[in-house]
């Protein structure tokens, strides 16, 4: 039984539900299990959207162990309609919203907290590998998460379930101090790639360049704002110089490979930042010239998930349609179906997939 008679709720909480279950690298199974018991102070939530990343990709296949408990329920990028609360909600949000939820629990104690990077706190947990994340069909948010819950009514839920990615290439971006440069450079046009074009535009870049391999991305690469398309090549670095006479001021590596970041290094005006933003395999090298960030003042920065006001600031953009997304969603697949959708999100030929946890 759920416990404390305070519990509101629009579902049968005896009734059970279906979820994906990752018990090794490569072994996830649906499972039937009963919905969660709601303690003091939690949240139920339908889920409505679900969405894949690299993250997601990179724990099925075993090359992301950290902080990784398993058995669990995939899912860090998901939106849901709030149908149970132990309690009272928290402010801004009402019985039957859709809410987006901030993927991370920081401790608030330790010494990345109490300095203002609660996201990289070494205690924290998370939806997706700790909690259960989206690929189920109801996920309790425990009490002490229930103020990652943020209202978001006016879109899609796979629209909300997107808060998230933005929300992290707006930290990303907000570390690389990408407001006010002149000319910001994305390597990678997948859904993150585009997200940073996009962003990049609405935070007054004059000129965003985006270099991407996959031709079929050009066409909305350039919808999505950017000023110049390239795919790789050896003279790329020309291209560049000739667009670019004073240089590129940010870097933002939106694909995890190292040898994409080679070619810019000549193009880097004085005082550049490279953003590190993609996640690398844990093998994943780069290489710099020490002197060439000791004269130029270079600046390497990393960007690791977002915070609570990032996904406070992303949410009404999205929720008011002043940033669009609804293109950047591909293929949902249905639950049984997971393991596949997660081959397509590994396999970079859509745009974000997703899991439908009631197809």
């Amino acid at each position: 039984m759920t416990s404390n008679a305070t519990v509101t709720t629009t579902v049968d909480l005896s009734a059970t539900m279906r979820k994906a279950v990752l018990y090794a690298p490569n072994d996830m199974r649906i499972e039937q299990v009963p919905i969660p018991e709601l303690e003091p102070g939690d949240v139920l939530l339908k889920v409505t959207g679900a969405l894949l990343c690299g993250t997601d990709v990179r724990i099925y296949t075993g090359r992301k162990t950290r902080n990784v408990n398993l058995p669990s329920t995939l899912g860090h990028e998901f939106a849901g309609e709030v149908v149970a609360v132990n309690g009272d909600l928290p402010e801004g949000v009402s019985m039957g919203d859709q809410v987006c939820v901030y993927p991370l629990v920081p401790c608030g104690n330790c010494s990345a907290c109490s300095k203002g990077h609660p996201n990289i706190c070494r205690n924290r947990v998370a939806f997706g590998y700790q909690l259960d994340g989206g690929l189920s069909q109801y996920v309790r948010v425990p009490a002490q998460a229930r103020e990652n819950l943020i209202s978001i009514n006016h879109v899609s839920s796979r629209e909300a379930a997107i808060v998230e990615p933005v929300a992290c290439a707006l930290n990303g971006q907000n570390l690389a101090k990408v407001a006010g440069a002149d000319t910001v450079l994305v390597a990678g046009a997948g859904p993150l790639g585009l997200i940073h074009i996009r962003l990049a535009k609405a935070q007054g870049v004059r000129q965003v360049i985006s270099v991407e391999p996959n031709q079929a991305r050009h066409a909305i690469a350039r919808a999505s704002g950017a000023d110049l398309v390239l795919a790789p090549s050896d003279g790329i670095a020309d291209q560049i110089r000739e667009f670019a006479p004073d240089g590129v001021d940010v870097v933002i590596m939106a694909i995890g490979r190292p040898e994409a970041m080679s070619p810019y290094l000549g193009v880097l005006a004085p005082g550049a930042r490279i953003s590190v933003f993609a996640g690398f395999n844990s093998e994943a090298k780069l290489e710099f010239v020490a002197n060439d960030i000791h004269y130029n003042e270079y600046e390497i920065v990393g960007a690791s998930s977002c915070r609570r006001e990032n996904f406070q600031q992303v949410a009404p953009m999205i929720d008011d349609g002043r940033l669009k997304v609804a293109d950047l969603i591909g293929t949902q697949l249905p639950l049984d179906r997971a393991t596949e959708a997660i081959d397509l999100a590994a396999s970079g030929a859509d745009m974000r997939v997703g899991v439908d946890v009631w197809a």
